[in-house]
């Protein structure tokens, strides 16, 4: 059995005060009596009343006060299936954090810019569930997807080439990764990934493939430029240029059914993707069926209703014997 307000049962404690309250009641009520009138009055009075009914009535009062408040606490058991919406879209984020993240031939840098569009991106949704993945050598995934999308945005502001946990650059991984990401989701989700391009996994766009027949839709945004700019390995101390991989990127999104976008400084093809997506993934209804626990509160307050009924059906009298003088 599983209770949804659990605590309401802490009105229970109440009970103990009630039953004393109710005696107090008695014996003030017998004191006041006997300030206007001597006690064999109050013997004739009360000669007709029954303390067993009067007491019994008490007592189904304090019951049904009890089914009343389990009621409240509503209790649940047994399963029904019920199929229900899910709202908005599952959209994971995977940034690359290599080494070449670092470059500046876009301000400040390609990591840091890359950053600054998806904040600006998830600033714009709104039911949606995100999620987000960073990826060098191997990938992580740093948030799950979540309707929270503050806890989101500081996930996203952590994030650095320090993050990667391990050198290199493999889109493969960052694909696996997302799909096993997208497996708490609820249906069709969204992929976007954001990189310079350059990879060095040979599978990313078998993995892509196999991410569009899970009805996962990849759309990457590509971060630099062609030309490229140079950049340092900080333990090696070895140069080398790296520039943006247009070809590959654009090969990813096209195999799996999404698009290819540059990122530039004006933000511009935020709102671009953001219609595409939209477009594309809104119109897809996304029903699941799920196992729910049954709500049960009613039968406790028929019971609770049923001791009331019985309790204004008995007469606090005594039962007259056949013969007897009234």
């Amino acid at each position: 059995m599983n209770l949804y307000n659990p605590y309401n049962l802490l009105i229970l404690c109440l009970i103990p005060l009630l039953i004393w309250l109710i005696w107090r009641s008695g014996k003030r009520y017998l004191s006041r009596f006997t300030r206007f009138a001597e006690t064999p009055f109050m013997q004739i009075y009360l000669e007709q009343r029954s303390p067993f009914y009067s007491s019994l009535k008490l007592f189904l009062l304090v019951i049904a006060f009890a089914f009343i408040v389990v009621a409240v606490a509503r209790p649940q058991w047994d399963f029904k299936e019920s199929e229900i919406s899910a709202r908005g879209m599952d959209i994971i984020f995977a940034i690359d954090v290599s080494l070449s993240m670092e470059a500046t031939d876009i301000q400040p840098n390609r990591l840091t810019r890359a950053i600054l569009q998806v904040s600006a991106f998830v600033d714009q949704l709104q039911t949606d569930r995100l999620g987000v993945i960073s990826f060098a050598g191997a990938a992580t995934i740093e948030c799950p997807l979540t309707e929270d999308h503050e806890a989101v945005k500081m996930v996203l502001s952590s994030l650095s080439t320090d993050s990667a946990a391990r050198a290199g650059t493999e889109i493969g991984r960052a694909l696996d990764a997302a799909k096993t990401a997208f497996q708490a989701g609820s249906g069709p989700g969204v992929l976007v990934l954001i990189s310079d391009g350059e990879d060095l996994s040979p599978s990313s766009i078998a993995k892509a493939r196999d991410l569009a027949s899970n009805h996962i839709r990849i759309y990457t945004m590509g971060v630099g430029s062609e030309q490229g700019a140079l950049i340092r390995n900080p333990y090696t101390g070895e140069e080398r240029v790296s520039k943006l991989d247009v070809n590959n990127l654009q090969r990813i999104a096209q195999v799996s059914g999404g698009e290819f976008f540059l990122i530039t400084p004006s933000a511009a093809e935020i709102q671009l993707l953001l219609s595409r997506i939209y477009q594309s993934e809104k119109n897809q209804s996304k029903t699941r069926t799920v196992n729910l626990y049954k709500e049960q509160y009613h039968l406790f307050v028929i019971a609770a209703l049923i001791f009331l009924l019985l309790e204004s059906l008995i007469l606090p009298l005594k039962r007259q014997r056949p013969g007897s003088k009234k």
